[in-house]
């Protein structure tokens, strides 16, 4: 099997941002940004994620430079930014910011239900996770999906948000209306 490396290029777009992907919460690890009607999701590099100007909010036009990689196996483009920057739009009004409307994900949580996370609080944590979904009117959205072991069986009860992929371990109910406004609401 040989090992050729996928050839780089270098790229610089203007697109309006749709949205940040947030991941363990609070590290944003990619800007989703719409050209020409065509939704991008442009990884950032770890430098820029940290230096990341706070006037880029969704619906801002932004200029993103940086290398492109088609991979040969995948066929899919992956795209990495370097510099992000405030753009001027010509269509843009200077005082109103239209923000598409952006497409509903597939939200669940996922709640080990194994011996140790069980016998650490497990099933109290699920019936925290439909209780809180209940209050705020998420239980037709946000799906509480009971899995096997997530392999961090000292630190139970443990759970993953999705679409975000954000872990938590050691959970305790009464954190879980927190972690529910902070990922859906």
């Amino acid at each position: 099997m040989s090992k050729f490396k996928e050839p780089v290029s270098e790229f610089s777009v203007v697109g309006q941002l749709l949205d940040f992907v947030i991941k363990d919460g609070y590290k944003i690890k990619y800007l989703r940004i719409n050209v020409s009607n065509i939704e991008y999701w442009i990884k950032l590099s770890k430098p820029l994620r940290k230096s990341l100007d706070p006037a880029i909010i969704p619906g801002a036009w932004i200029e993103v430079s940086g290398t492109s990689k088609l991979k040969r196996k995948t066929g899919k483009l992956k795209l990495k930014a370097y510099e992000v920057s405030l753009a001027a739009h010509p269509h843009q009004q200077p005082t109103t910011v239209l923000v598409p409307k952006t497409p509903t994900r597939k939200a669940s949580i996922l709640v080990c239900q194994k011996s140790s996370c069980r016998k650490r609080g497990g099933q109290a944590v699920c019936n925290a996770i439909a209780s809180s979904l209940k209050d705020h009117g998420l239980e037709d959205q946000v799906k509480i999906k009971e899995t096997g072991c997530l392999k961090q069986c000292k630190h139970g009860p443990n759970l993953v948000m999705m679409p975000d992929k954000a872990r938590y371990s050691e959970v305790a109910p009464q954190q879980i209306p927190t972690l529910i406004e902070r990922h859906f609401v």
